[in-house]
């Protein structure tokens, strides 16, 4: 197409051509070394590589190499800076007056550092001087000012019970930079660690490392203690992926290319399942219609691609035209790009100055010979510019397709691809088809069941009153078989017999589950439902759960094997509790308004009693948010899109509501995976749930198993989120299959090995009361069970000889039956796994003083087992056993407590029992749990966010946090023209 007349020589770009003769930056190279602990040093292997002049491809100067051992250095002098320095115990207050002193340095120290980031990065000086430099100071003013703004809430419960949701540190964070922003990117992720009291390891990227060192030394000079904040440059491979999966880092935040991204994802999920934060690629589009003002709109298109050197993860690379004005705005894009100045970006009035480094160019180029090779129009540009360094002229391409490769890839150079589209729906489609988007014979041991009282379990079973009336899957609002026509059998774990056959999904009913998802979320009612309309449904569905209580608790218990009574009193009213609170129980605050720390979490005033709640559907709230120029920033909580949601088989009605609510509430479609131990209960509510009005394909349920349903599920491409409940082996498996896919996010809760402390100001008669129903509620199958219990010296034995007896009491049988505590566990699988976990036990050399065996000769139950002189190491002490096998351990003071109930990869939930306040407060802050519950246990409302530390999840459920799992959140920023007020 001859039309836009293509320039294929650099000679017609005017003055967009590279400076031969390099400018002497204005500043000097102080600090090459790695910062650990305070100091600057070199790496431990004495190894250096070069940092490069973008300009030139000459070496600005060679930078320490640091590598894994570097890193455990660094991350050791984090770790002794968090839980021994200074530094979280400062005040809020003191925090942040360091980061203003840092923001003062910056400010003072502007020219050097921008010369440094152009010197080391290529973008102009202008940019870094007059932008970038001043903006990261202003971020440390807006970091430092959140410091003292991190409120927790206090949050109304049912019953008796003061809650607190408390905003902790998370402990040693690795944060890993990008090449494209170095300060910025610094700025992005030191302030908020920083500003919330976390200390930090930080990866420079290779080719940018200057700039972040010498504000680090700023930051040394404002007040930071050591060990604080640690800087190592290397390599990805090497440092990068040592802090990846480094067993004492907490969490890891990572900025750069969407593959790392999945390896950063996998490495962490393999290591200590910690906590990963994202900002990955883009290929953005920009969409120009046939009302806008063409000339602004070409110089918006341009800055939005060319802008430092079209390195920007956000660039409009993608620029759609309607198709009336695209002619004229091709041809005005042409202009615009010959008119662009490429040069020394250290020369007044240069726009673009060069690529990073030499492998970026040359990807750059071959992108460039892709887009003329497939047949797209080359309007301007398209060659080197200059014979040094690593320039490129401004490219421009018109009457580019969709599936080129300059379309759909990430170029992250001066390369703009010019669309043409005819309607709304048009370029609605084309903008959502990329991805980017020892025993002592004192307690008198007991061996046998006889010993046991009323602690048998029933020969004979009683016959369930419900009928199973659903074992299909439910696709698109109907049931149906599997694709393969196979089915699974469902047991009673009384007897061992089947109940039902179920239909087995598999990867082609995901399949088949997705889609319907799909088309229920961009082209059904639901989303277009007002939050009202949607909330309405979950009020139905709450009413219909409670109308048919003793149906649903009946299969909940016939399939699971937990006492009737708990089903039917507790946890089937908790499912209605939940989706009332969901649903929006009462419009009851008169007031929200948001902490500046945070976008989302609410300070909610004009409470209520305790009596009502207020749900969240119709009060998912967007923030409008002040920002520096004439500005209307909006900041919208959006439906995340299809969420796959996988349940386990301790509480399959409780889980299953702690998923659906949040996601129902805030607009999403689900595909739901359930328990292959328990799937009747599920099948039979979301049938209700159909009968309450929720549109076809909304919520989908497929039955079936873990290696082929949910892998389909986690590693499915058009599931936009995935949320999981169940073992740490397997949530590692869900997050690294989330990563090889398309990176959704992924929220966990997963195993635990809580302690429950009690000290010897403690009533024990109530202690052991507490600590007794909080390891064997629902036969020890609870992820938050205490199965650690801390006894104080001085009532140690007294709390033993208890805890036999209290043992020695409970009601083991057939859980129809009235007054039964205990009934059999799930399946054979788990009665043999624990089992061998009391074997393991006896032979570790701890005292079996009660239980321990069988309990009657039908069924998986199992007698309630108390082990005594339990000592640290041993597996009945480090291992989620899951079941009723109560471990008890003995401790001397407050330290040594703390320091051992810390020592677990788990970190779900803690009990204390104490009556001294400061006690209590003391060791609630220096757990490192999700909940701590003090003088209570399982203590689960609606309100109450429930998730875990280190490897016991990610994210919360409940409570306002869970929202948080299923919105995604959008800025919208427009221009304002003339405004009244900023």
């Amino acid at each position: 197409m001859d039309k836009y007349a293509p320039v294929s020589s650099a000679r017609k770009f005017g003055t967009a051509v590279a400076v031969e003769e390099p400018i002497k930056p204005p500043v000097e190279v102080e600090h090459t070394q790695l910062l650990i602990d305070g100091k600057f040093v070199d790496a431990i292997s004495g190894r250096t590589f070069p940092t490069l002049d973008p300009r030139t491809g000459d070496i600005i100067a060679h930078v320490a190499e640091g590598d894994e051992k570097d890193v455990d250095i660094a991350v050791t002098a984090a770790r002794k800076a968090f839980d021994e320095g200074p530094w979280t115990r400062m005040t809020a207050y003191e925090r942040s007056m360091i980061l203003y002193r840092f923001a003062d340095l910056i400010e003072k120290h502007n020219d050097e550092i921008a010369a440094l980031e152009t010197w080391d990065n290529g973008k102009p000086y202008e940019q870094s001087s007059s932008i970038e430099v001043p903006l990261v100071a202003r971020l440390m003013r807006y970091y430092a000012g959140c410091a003292d703004k991190i409120h927790g809430l206090v949050v109304p419960a049912d019953g008796p019970h003061h809650v607190q949701v408390l905003r902790e540190p998370m402990g040693v964070v690795a944060l890993v930079i990008p090449w494209n922003f170095p300060l910025l990117i610094y700025a992005w992720k030191v302030g908020p660690a920083l500003a919330t009291g976390n200390t930090i390891v930080l990866k420079t990227a290779e080719q940018t490392p200057l700039s972040a060192i010498y504000v680090s030394n700023l930051l040394m000079e404002a007040g930071l203690p050591p060990g604080v904040l640690n800087i190592v440059s290397g390599f990805g491979p090497t440092a990068g992926a040592a802090l990846a999966r480094h067993m004492e880092v907490d969490k890891i935040a990572f900025t750069g290319s969407t593959e790392t991204g999945k390896i950063v994802v996998e490495l962490a999920a393999r290591s200590n399942l910690k906590k990963v934060t994202l900002e990955l690629g883009g290929k953005s589009p920009f969409i120009v219609f046939d009302d806008a003002d063409i000339d602004q709109a070409v110089e918006l298109a341009h800055s939005a691609v060319f802008f430092n050197q079209g390195q920007c993860c956000c660039a409009g690379s993608r620029t759609y035209v309607h198709e009336r004005v695209y002619d004229e705005f091709v041809e005005k894009s042409k202009a615009r790009a010959l008119k662009r100045v490429v040069g020394d970006p250290f020369k007044k009035g240069v726009e673009q100055g060069p690529q990073i480094d030499m492998e970026q160019f040359n990807k750059i180029m071959k992108y460039i010979r892709l887009g003329k090779d497939c047949g797209a129009t080359l309007v301007c540009g398209g060659d080197r510019s200059g014979s040094k360094g690593y320039f490129i002229q401004p490219t421009v391409f018109a009457d580019v397709q969709e599936g080129m490769p300059i379309a759909t890839d990430e170029i992250f150079g001066p390369v703009q691809s010019i669309f043409k589209f005819g309607g709304f729906s048009d370029f609605k489609h084309k903008g959502h088809v990329l991805m980017f988007v020892l025993f002592t014979g004192k307690y008198a041991p007991v061996s046998s069941a006889r010993k046991f009282g009323t602690a048998v379990a029933v020969e004979e079973p009683i016959k369930p009153p419900v009928e199973v009336e659903h074992t299909q899957l439910l696709i698109d609002g109907k049931f149906v078989d599997a694709i393969s026509g196979r089915t699974f059998p469902t047991l009673d774990p009384r007897t061992g017999d089947i109940i039902a056959h179920v239909a087995e999904g598999d990867e082609e009913d995901v399949n088949i589950a997705v889609t319907a998802a799909r088309k229920a979320f961009d082209k059904g009612p639901w989303t277009r439902m007002t939050a009202y309309e949607r909330s309405m449904v979950l009020y139905r569905f709450a009413d219909l759960i409670e109308k048919h209580n003793d149906e649903i608790a009946a299969l909940e218990t016939w399939d699971n094997g937990k006492p009737y009574e708990q089903s039917a009193s507790a946890e089937i009213p908790m499912l209605t509790r939940l989706m009332r609170y969901y649903a929006g129980n009462f419009l009851v605050y008169s007031r929200i308004c948001y902490h500046c720390f945070d976008d989302f979490y609410p300070t909610l005033t004009s409470l209520p009693s305790s009596e009502t709640y207020s749900g969240w559907a119709d009060k998912i709230h967007g923030l409008v948010v002040p920002a520096d120029g004439p500005h209307h920033v909006q900041v919208l909580q959006e439906p995340m899109g299809v969420v796959g949601q996988i349940i386990p088989w301790n509480f399959p009605l409780l889980m299953y509501a702690w998923k659906i609510g949040p996601a129902l509430a805030t607009g999403n479609t689900i595909v739901l995976k359930t328990a292959e131990q328990t799937p009747l209960s599920a099948i039979y509510v979301s049938n209700l749930l159909m009968e309450a009005g929720l549109p076809p394909g909304v919520l989908n349920i497929i039955s079936g198993f873990g290696p082929t349903a949910g892998a389909a599920l986690a590693s499915h491409m058009e599931v936009d989120k995935i949320a999981f409940t169940g073992s740490t082996e397997t949530g590692k498996i869900v997050v690294e299959l989330a990563a090889r896919s398309n990176l959704k996010p992924v929220t966990l809760e997963l195993g635990g090995k809580s302690p429950f402390i009690v000290f010897d100001d403690a009533d024990i008669d109530q202690a052991v009361e507490l600590a007794h129903f909080a390891l064997f509620f629902n036969q020890g199958q609870c992820c938050c069970a205490g199965s650690r219990t801390y006894v104080h010296e001085r009532v140690y034995d007294e709390f033993v000889e208890k805890s036999k007896a209290r043992a020695m009491k409970r009601v083991v049988g057939d859980p129809f039956k009235k007054g039964v505590e205990q009934g059999p566990q799930i399946d054979m699988e788990q009665f043999n796994k624990i089992m061998k976990y009391i074997r393991l036990g006896k032979e570790s050399g701890a005292t079996l003083l009660c239980g321990g065996e069988r309990s009657g000769s039908k069924g998986y139950y199992i007698q309630p087992t108390v082990f005594t002189d339990v000592q640290e190491g041993m597996p009945i002490a480090t291992d989620e056993i899951f079941g009723p096998v109560q471990s008890i351990f003995k401790f001397r003071d407050i330290d040594e407590v703390i320091q051992r109930a810390n020592a677990t990869r788990f970190g779900l939930a803690a009990g204390v029992f104490t009556s001294n306040l400061d006690t209590a407060n003391t060791v609630s802050r220096a757990l490192k749990a999700g909940t701590v519950w003090i003088n209570c246990f399982d203590v689960f409302d609606a309100a109450i966010p429930f998730g875990g530390y280190k490897m016991s999840g990610q994210g919360r459920e409940k409570g306002i946090d869970s929202l948080k799992n299923y919105l995604e959140v959008k800025s919208v920023v427009t221009h304002l023209k003339n405004p009244a007020w900023l």
